[in-house]
């Protein structure tokens, strides 16, 4: 093979190995910019929405940080005056409308961003938080 032949696939070759991994490596920095963005974006929107309820968020990081090792994902609402609490196998915490006289209002604007799941079984609602949402009250001052 002429010695112009070679070179020149040897030099293609080398062309498209270059581009493929300077395509690989931004790719991989921007999806990682790209994350950080949306932490940052994530925790100011968090901020915002701790405000706007901060005795419920206090209580539960409360709850949180109590549970001696125990995973516990699930909380119900519930009147004082209640008799039934529901019974489940699961751990979950409790919070009483009595104590935070916006819930529903503040527990729908949870699930709509996403930071809580209603999973309510019969009557008594059930609301499980995600573990997006459990890590930001963790870390809320």
């Amino acid at each position: 093979m002429p010695l112009d032949v070679v070179s020149s696939a040897v030099g293609f070759v080398v062309g498209v190995a270059t581009g493929a991994a300077g395509s690989y490596l931004g790719n991989r920095l921007t999806d990682r910019r790209r994350e950080r963005e949306k932490s940052t974006a994530d925790r100011k929107s968090f901020a915002s929405i701790r405000e706007q309820m901060l005795p419920l968020i206090t209580e539960i990081k409360s709850d949180l940080e109590g549970e001696d090792g125990q995973v516990v994902r699930e909380f119900f609402i519930i009147e004082r005056r209640s008799i039934a609490m529901g019974r489940s196998s699961k751990p979950r915490f409790a919070y009483y409308v009595e104590d935070h006289p916006q819930l529903h209002g503040q527990l729908e604007i949870l699930e709509n961003r996403g930071y809580i799941i209603d999973v309510t079984p019969g009557n008594t609602p059930v609301f499980r938080m995600t573990e997006e949402f459990v890590d930001l009250v963790r870390t809320s001052t």
